[in-house]
């Protein structure tokens, strides 16, 4: 692939990832919540889910899902739930700890939410299925191994700017870390959350 389409498909990652979106929001909200720990093992999360899309669709099994109605609206449906779950868990309380050094530290859930909030993610798998193909020469050999190149680029632009969101939204952190800003911030935190949820059923509307 000439050295034209690979700066035009890097050009078009850039900008595509640093559109606001579900995983921009949610990267902020959680690194300036509980640190920049728990906001890279979302990050990590969030690539897998990344990879997961990226995997499908070149099996063939996305474009599935794209022309199937039902199928691409229940992702669309599940994705928004999802979200919406998690704002309600952050409202209640569920699993919040009083020690401020322990929220840091984060766990294994934040991968698994930052993997579930991406593969319910239907701008990622359209992303996959006709943004990136566009990219690729009409006439090749080796049309696998391109999708995949193409792939591991937009991983590597979206682990880039993703890990930037996270340590810009840590140094939130020490201050809505503060015990006495906890239930404020754990409100703030969850209205966030609906508020990147009814991004994702606004802008996937046309799917």
């Amino acid at each position: 692939m000439d050295e034209f389409r690979w700066a035009s498909f890097l050009l078009a990652a850039v900008l595509i990832e640093l559109t606001p979106g579900p995983n921009m929001g949610y990267l902020a909200l959680v690194s300036a919540r509980r640190g920049w720990w728990a906001g890279l093992l979302t990050v990590l999360g969030v690539t897998l889910g990344l990879a997961a899309h990226m995997v499908a669709a070149a099996a063939g099994l996305s474009q599935l899902a794209v022309a199937q109605p039902v199928l691409y609206q229940g992702l669309r449906w599940g994705g928004v739930a999802y979200l919406l779950w998690l704002a309600w868990d952050t409202w209640r309380g569920s699993g919040a700890s009083s020690d401020v050094e322990d929220l840091a530290m984060g766990d294994w859930r934040d991968v698994r939410r930052g993997f579930l909030t991406n593969v319910l993610n239907p701008k990622a798998l359209i992303f996959y299925v006709a943004v990136l193909p566009s990219f690729a020469p009409a006439q090749t050999d080796r049309p696998l191994q391109v999708f995949l190149a193409l792939g591991a680029l937009h991983l590597m632009v979206s682990v880039a700017i993703h890990v930037t969101i996270v340590a810009l939204g840590a140094r939130a952190y020490g201050w809505v870390g503060q015990a006495d800003r906890a239930p404020r911030v754990q409100g703030a935190f969850a209205l966030g959350l609906v508020a990147v949820a009814a991004w994702v059923a606004w802008s996937t509307r046309g799917g």
